[in-house]
This record gives structure tokens, C-alpha cells and sequence, in this order.
């Protein structure tokens, strides 16, 4: 659902403003504080934000006139799932991860960690707001564990094209309550079943970090297969690893294997290892020395990436720029 005029009618507005310092005075009591900044032509600063909900869901929109920094202090009690509606927007978690999203496309904020926000002159964004408490339960029943589990998210969005629009029919469905004032804003059964179908949801459709651990997706066999596989992954990135060597610590086939991490996260074994493994020349990236000795071949070879163009092509479709421009930040 787009955040729209037909937002701005049906939902509380709490800021329309040109003033910065205002701005960032009512949107921190609303959220938490945070860095609010215009990086250019600050004359044209403009800022929107209304928000409704029942129950254990906020749901607010929020739209800035030019582009803008914003940089939360960690959120601690609750996360946030953003939906882009208009513009593009880029996500950092600090010496971490780094995410272009545009239109359309989700990302989330979780509790345990800080982000910076890069907003694109006149983008548009919705956000669903869950407690830690209630998507962290979410997590360990997910895993069949008894006790909550912390979780923590990539900013990479949905785990595929499937999954996707998976979320997006359950955004829609808690955007139309929402803003038709519906049951759940007097039903407390109702409102608590939404937020807990959100929280599944959410566990369902979009990929945890590493050292979070996987969810259980369906069928029994991909569960404890995939898990194995990824472990493995995990703990070898850096050295040679073939469809075999993961298959044998799975204790599949190959074939089943690739069966299993189909279903289980929408992408082969071989493309999550890729993906594993930028995520750790990513790291290494950012953590080096412009200035030093190190080069950007030196760390896409630590990675098992012996083509430099691949790795370059790869890196800028994941993080939006070429390597060479995270070692220069």
C-alpha cells in the first residue's frame, strides 16, 4: 500500500514540519532518539510523519523533502519492518552491512544493534512496529525451542521473490485494519492473532545474521540438513568448499541438498556460500586501512574469489557500489 495522500487522511498526523530541531524532537519521543540530519540543500528540509494501529502493531508513515541522515539510538524494546513506497533509501548497520533499497522493498531494524538510515529527496516509507518480546518468542517457537531466541536480521529483505510477496499480503492485510479501523482495534483476541501472524511471518520471510540461529522453514528433512550445511559455511568460508563437501555434512545427497536450501531459503548452497562469503570480504572491507597495505584483490582471494570481475559485479549488485569504495570510505 502506498504511503499516500490516503495515508495522510486516515492516519494521526503527529508532524508536519519544515523545522529540523522540531522535527527531531517529536519523532524521537515517538520512536527513540536519534540523529537527524539534512545532507543537502537544507532550505528545502521538510518532514511528514502520522502513524496508527491497534494492539501490539504501530504502523507509521514518514517522508522527508531532501535527503537526510537519520541515525536512531538502538530501539531495545521493539524492531521496525520499512517498506519503501517512494525514492530509494540506504541502510547501514556500522561496520557491518550496507543496503540500497528501493521501491517496494522491505528491510528491518532490530533491537541489537545501531543503523543509519540515508534517506533519498522525497522518499516515502512505511514502517511496522512489534515488540522485541513478541517477534523473539516468534523466533524460538520457529526454531521449536521453548524459550524465546534473540533475533537478529539482515537488512537484505525477504529471502526470495516468494517470500516477498508473502509479507507484503500480510502488510497489506494489517495496513487495511489499520486504516479501516477494523476489529482489532477493540478485539484484544484479534489484535494479539494479527501481531503474532506478523511475527511468524516475519521469521518466515526474511533472512536472520549468522549468528542468529536459522529457522526451521518446512518439512522436517531440510531443517537439520540445511542447518549442517550452513554451519559448515560458516566456520569454513575461507577455505575451498564444493556441492559434495556440503552435501556430506548435510548427510544428503547433492541433489537433495539443493532441494532442501531451495525450500529452505530460495537459493542454492553454492549462492548462499557466495553470499556468506561477501558478507566477510564486505566485513573486512570496511574494517581496512584505506591507507594501508591492503587491496581490494588481497580480500576478494582471502574469500575464494579468484575472478575479480565476478566479485566486483557480485559485491556492487549486494551492497550498491564497487569494493573499491568501501575501502575508501
Amino acid at each position: 500500500m502506498d504511503a499516500s495522500a490516503a495515508d495522510e487522511s486516515r492516519m494521526r498526523t503527529l508532524v508536519r514540519s519544515d523545522d529540523l530541531d522540531e522535527t527531531r524532537e517529536l519523532i524521537s519521543t515517538a520512536y527513540s532518539p536519534y540523529e537527524l540530519r539534512a545532507l543537502s540543500r537544507p532550505q528545502d528540509f521538510s518532514a511528514w510523519y502520522a502513524e496508527g494501529g491497534f494492539p501490539g502493531v504501530t504502523l507509521s508513515a514518514l517522508s522527508y523533502g531532501t535527503e537526510t541522515l537519520v541515525a536512531p539510538q538502538p530501539l531495545t524494546t521493539y524492531l521496525l519492518v520499512c517498506q519503501v513506497h517512494r525514492g530509494r533509501v540506504r541502510v547501514e548497520s556500522p561496520g557491518r552491512e550496507e543496503q540500497f533499497v528501493d521501491t517496494g522493498d522491505t528491510y528491518v531494524l532490530d533491537p541489537h544493534r545501531r543503523f543509519k538510515v540515508f534517506w533519498g529527496a522525497g522518499a516515502r516509507m512505511t514502517t511496522l512496529r512489534l515488540s522485541r518480546e513478541v517477534v523473539d518468542r516468534a523466533a524460538g517457537e520457529a526454531l521449536g525451542r521453548e524459550e524465546p531466541v534473540r533475533a537478529r536480521f539482515a537488512l537484505g529483505g525477504a529471502v526470495s521473490a516468494a517470500a516477498a510477496e508473502s509479507w507484503s499480503g500480510i502488510s497489506a492485510a494489517i495496513h487495511r485494519e489499520v486504516m479501516a479501523g477494523g476489529v482489532a482495534h477493540t478485539s484484544p483476541l484479534v489484535a494479539a492473532q494479527l501481531t503474532q501472524t506478523a511475527a511468524a511471518a516475519l521469521m518466515a520471510t526474511h533472512r536472520l545474521l549468522p549468528d542468529s540461529e536459522p529457522v526451521r522453514r518446512i518439512g522436517g528433512v531440510a531443517h537439520p540438513a540445511v542447518r549442517r550445511a550452513i554451519q559448515l559455511m560458516e566456520e569454513r568460508s575461507d577455505q575451498p568448499l564444493t556441492l559434495s563437501d556440503l552435501a556430506a555434512a548435510a548427510r544428503l545427497s547433492p541433489r537433495a541438498l539443493q532441494e532442501a536450501f531451495k525450500r529452505y531459503c530460495g537459493r542454492t548452497p553454492l549462492v548462499y556460500l557466495r553470499e556468506v562469503r561477501l558478507e566477510r570480504a564486505h566485513h573486512d572491507l570496511v574494517a581496512a586501512d584505506a591507507d594501508g597495505p591492503v587491496t581490494v584483490a588481497e580480500i576478494a582471494f582471502r574469500w575464494g574469489f579468484s575472478n575479480l570481475g565476478r566479485f566486483a559485479s557480485w559485491y556492487r549488485r549486494r551492497y550498491g557500489h564497487a569494493p573499491s569504495l568501501t575501502l575508501r570510505m
